[in-house]
């Protein structure tokens, strides 16, 4: 039977094998589909494993119909951009979890085109989680979950608990939601952990130092139970007596009872308290919204979902080089063609044998010597299309780079992700001391905005998301999200008023002063003497007319320099 390699069924076929295994194909037959799949994928030399198996498997106690599988399983196709593309699906119900089996051929019927999905397991996930609402199953674990919000069922990333094993508790959660409080939990996860976190990088930590850092910030370590606990230590809130404390672990994981003890031998309790410098005080707003956190989580998704699909649609418009196959086929078929009118010239015109042997050999050579001179030309041709096209095809990464440079938001808020990722897998330590910068910090969560444009300052994105600014007497500081940084210990007035005035255009008044003494006095004294937009403004605009001037100056100098030292 001769058939049409590309040729589909409209409708989707079920037959129920001899074994009772229900199947479902959109080929000509069950019987023929790996011989159909095979046929359109030899139209593609360069595919060598066309068929993409995928298993999705039902917790134990689910039962889907043969209907809901099959809905299913052309679901998940399609979330991996190969909807249109041979398949056969095969529902199992011969174990605990009923699964079904896909497998499904990479080579589009039509275009021939292969597809090898990027990310796959997310999509996935994703789509597992979309059928579950969709079906009314259980939920299950992965990278995507589904959440509540404002009455109606999302899908979305997972939230990883930032910088510890758990998430925040309810109670505390509730606290903070509800009453407007700042719950111990918040209170232990913010500067107090910082603290910890650089005595733990101390190696000659002991139990005394530990308790001492703690004891700063108002708190205690303590037994409870089988592991440790960190309670609060002050008669601030001697009115809330049964204040739950909080596991050792969650303030962080080397907290844990088995890490210390292995680490600075039997627990040694605290002495008497002195005096803290620090304290918890539940009265005191907590300074994360846990639902603002959740919309900005959601925003930062939804942002980096669209910038992955705006990847995918740079990638489909690329006009890359490729070698016109048909045209180099032609090039040999006209080698052989000149060939064969020679010799047939020859044949008509020299009537000695011998002499017509000696020149069609001569015409085998020539034509033998232009088909390698093609090859050569087409292998320079192909590789210069190569470097080209390699030019052209950026990576993420380096797209995402090129986004961020022009000043694109979803693409600096995905860059500062990749950075807390790296950070993250490095056990939260980024290498620097957390205190160890002049410069302004936020109080609540900056959205990952772009950069603020100013007159007489340079801007440029780095690797790690974050924004440098350099001014025009070559000062500088960096935009890290969530707090300003100035270059080194040495500021001047001008870089100070140059980094609070993005500051307050990206915190408003929600952020303060850190670093050195001398630092916070000028910064505070700047904020307080400008108070309001216009004057802030105004006073960058002067300074700039005078770092201008400055500048000018010192070139015209330079300039009268060269010109005494080129004099004879």
């Amino acid at each position: 039977m001769d058939v049409e390699p590309a040729q589909l069924n409209d409708l989707p076929q079920r037959v129920r094998t001899r074994s009772g295994i229900v199947c479902e194909h959109n080929c000509l037959s069950l019987s023929t589909a790996a011989a159909e799949m095979h046929a359109v994928a030899t139209q593609n030399a360069r595919v060598k494993d066309p068929v993409y198996h995928v298993v999705l498997s039902w917790p134990e106690g689910e039962s889907p119909s043969n209907d809901e599988a099959f809905a299913s399983g052309a679901y998940a196709i399609r979330s991996v951009g190969m909807a249109g593309h041979q398949y056969v699906f095969a529902v199992h119900r011969d174990t605990d979890h009923v699964h079904l089996h896909i497998a499904v051929n990479r080579v589009n019927p039509h275009s021939y085109r292969a597809i090898y999905p990027d990310r796959d397991y997310f999509k996935l996930d994703r789509a597992m989680r979309e059928l579950e609402l969709r079906f009314g199953w259980r939920h299950d674990k992965g990278p995507f979950a589904v959440f509540e919000r404002d009455g109606n069922m999302v899908v979305d990333w997972t939230r990883a608990a930032p910088e510890t094993k758990g998430h925040m508790p309810t109670a505390a959660s509730d606290m903070e939601r509800h009453a407007g409080q700042e719950s111990l939990f918040s209170y232990v996860r913010g500067t107090p952990r910082k603290a910890v976190v650089d005595a733990l990088r101390n190696p000659e930590l002991t139990w005394p130092m530990l308790h001492a850092v703690l004891a700063f910030h108002g708190l205690v370590l303590r037994e409870k139970g089988q592991g440790f606990a960190v309670y609060d230590n002050t008669g601030t809130n001697a009115d809330a007596p049964a204040f739950t404390p909080v596991k050792a672990s969650d303030m962080h994981e080397d907290l844990s009872k088995l890490r210390l003890v292995r680490r600075l031998g039997a627990f040694e309790p605290s002495g008497p308290a002195p005096i803290a410098e620090r304290c918890y005080d539940r009265f005191r707003s907590p300074l994360r919204d846990p639902s603002e956190r959740d919309e900005r989580s959601l925003e930062r998704a939804q942002g980096r979902r669209a910038l992955r699909q705006r990847y995918l649609a740079y990638l489909s418009n690329l006009k890359l080089s490729r070698i016109n196959t048909v045209d180099a086929r032609n090039r040999f078929i006209a080698l052989g063609t000149e060939a064969r009118r020679r010799r047939a010239i020859i044949r008509a015109t020299v009537p000695n044998a011998k002499e017509r042997k000696i020149l069609f050999s001569v015409i085998a050579f020539e034509t033998a010597r232009e088909k390698e001179r093609l090859r050569e030309e087409l292998k320079l041709e192909r590789e210069s299309g190569s470097a080209q096209n390699r030019e052209l095809r950026r990576t993420y990464r380096d797209w995402v780079a090129q986004q961020a440079a022009a000043g694109d938001e979803a693409a600096i808020s995905q860059l500062r992700g990749w950075s807390c990722a790296v950070k993250r897998g490095n056990g939260g330590f980024s290498g620097r001391a957390t205190a160890d910068y002049n410069g302004f910090r936020a109080l609540a969560p900056a959205s990952d905005s772009g950069w603020v444009a100013l007159p007489g300052i340079s801007r440029k994105v780095r690797r790690d998301g974050a924004i440098r600014y350099q001014l025009l007497n070559g000062n500088g500081f960096f935009d890290r999200g969530d707090y300003i940084e100035i270059h080194g210990a040495d500021f001047d007035s001008a870089v100070c008023l140059a980094s609070l005035v993005v500051a307050t255009k990206k915190y408003g008044a929600n952020f303060q002063a850190v670093g050195t003494e001398e630092f916070k006095i000028m910064a505070n004294g700047l904020k307080e003497s400008l108070a309001d937009g216009p004057s802030l403004s105004a006073a960058w605009d002067k300074a700039v007319r005078e770092m201008a001037r400055l500048h000018d100056d010192r070139r015209r100098a330079a300039f009268k320099r060269r010109r005494i030292l080129d004099m004879p």
